[in-house]
């Protein structure tokens, strides 16, 4: 067995369960994930196909699977909403919404028929009791958590996503188009979108304080006073998913991992650099700053970034086999005072490049790029005079680079 031997320099920063680019998290979960929610950096949702509800306290390093009564009404769970770390309200087909007060423990079934074809796809909350339920031609609401359901007419059919910015205005998105109530959801108005006469699929709600975003096929559309009018905004690029920060800086997906962003209002996209090995449709994003945010795609895969993207490194929290070129393992001890040793991997012939990262994606040394031969590696880290924190160390080669922390206590 073959061992090469290195002192490796690190820096530390801060203390995040992820790191520095995009990263694939393991969600635990074969099934697509339709919708993802973070109320913070460490307590977020996903669900999705089967009845999946799934939760992280930790950034996403772990997911936990919550049992939960979506099963009895079909199962096929579209939308989550968390309040705050107890209050969670999701909703699924068959008319289904359920409810828990204590962060997934319990839940409650507070609508739910068999049979029935006005599926609720979206709910959006402004406080634990106040509350929008969007289906198919209807709207509940709630002014008391869900005890009381009051229910209004939608005139669209294929409806899909709702939003609103207080207790009056709400909007909600269908096929190529948008509506608007001001009368607290009791009745809504066609914002009449310059779609002519192309019935675009509008899956999801781009939203900062009065702008508004809403694409379809290779066309996006852009509102500035809450959907009173509309420009195109983008002509380019399509979207299954969309998320914005500010007024600003966005976020839009769609099929085969495409991946793009903006930084002024959605006038110019860059493509942002996915996984190369994943074909799944981007369905759901969700940033909580600039910086970080996460998305989700079929598959159960969940990707996360603390950078604001740009970059892919695929991490998977549950296995050390990460591809098909090399393994990285977890350094040993962790934590450690002094010295630790990272072990690696390679399986085929190729130039590796060893690297050491802050957690705000900063490079802080590259220790080595070289050509390697299949084998066993490992690397002796010595801390020497750096304070205690947690680092992250990465190896790439040309096309796949994976990724792990380590913790320095002294």
């Amino acid at each position: 067995m073959k061992k090469n031997y290195f002192i490796l320099f690190l820096y530390l920063i801060s203390f995040l369960d992820s790191e520095a680019q995009w990263i694939q998290q393991n969600s635990g979960t074969g099934y697509n994930l339709y919708d993802i929610e973070f109320i913070n950096e460490k307590t977020g949702w996903a669900v999705g196909d089967a009845g999946v509800v799934i939760k992280t306290t930790n950034g996403g390093t772990t997911w936990m699977n919550i049992p939960n009564p979506s099963s009895q009404y079909g199962g096929l769970m579209w939308s989550i909403h968390p309040v705050d770390s107890e209050v969670v309200y999701a909703v699924a087909g068959y008319d289904f919404i359920m409810k828990t007060s204590n962060g997934g423990l319990d839940w409650d079934v507070l609508s739910g028929r068999l049979g029935s074809f006005t599926a609720f796809k979206s709910l959006y909350f402004l406080n634990r009791d106040t509350g929008w339920f969007l289906g198919t031609n209807k709207v509940f609401r709630t002014y008391d958590g869900g005890n009381t359901l009051d229910s209004f007419y939608a005139p669209w059919f294929t409806n899909s996503d709702i939003h609103f910015k207080n207790i009056d205005s709400g909007i909600f998105c269908g096929t190529g188009r948008v509506f608007k109530s001001t009368d607290r959801g009791e009745s809504w108005f066609d914002t009449n979108v310059p779609v002519n006469g192309v019935f675009h699929f509008f899956s999801k709600l781009g939203v900062s304080e009065n702008n508004i975003w809403v694409g379809g096929n290779r066309k996006l559309y852009k509102s500035t006073d809450f959907g009173d009018n509309w420009i195109v905004s983008d002509t380019t690029t399509g979207t299954t998913s969309i998320s914005f920060v500010n007024e600003n800086t966005g976020f839009i997906g769609g099929g085969t991992n495409l991946l793009w962003r903006t930084t002024d209002g959605g006038y110019n996209w860059n493509k942002q650099r996915t996984d190369p090995n994943s074909n799944s449709t981007i369905l759901s994003i969700d940033f909580i700053t600039d910086s970080i945010g996460w998305y989700c795609c079929g598959s159960g895969k969940i990707y996360k970034t603390i950078t604001g993207g740009e970059v892919l490194t695929n991490v998977s929290s549950n296995s050390n086999e990460f591809s098909n070129n090399f393994n990285l393992n977890q350094n040993y001890p962790n934590p450690f005072n002094g010295e630790t040793i990272i072990d690696f991997e390679i399986s085929i012939a190729d130039f590796y490049k060893f690297e050491i990262y802050n957690l705000l994606g900063k490079k802080i040394e590259e220790v080595f790029y070289n050509k390697y031969t299949p084998g066993n590696y490992s690397v002796n880290y010595n801390s020497k005079d750096l304070s205690s924190g947690i680092y992250i160390y990465r190896i790439s080669s040309e096309r796949f680079s994976l990724s792990k922390k380590f913790i320095l206590l002294k």
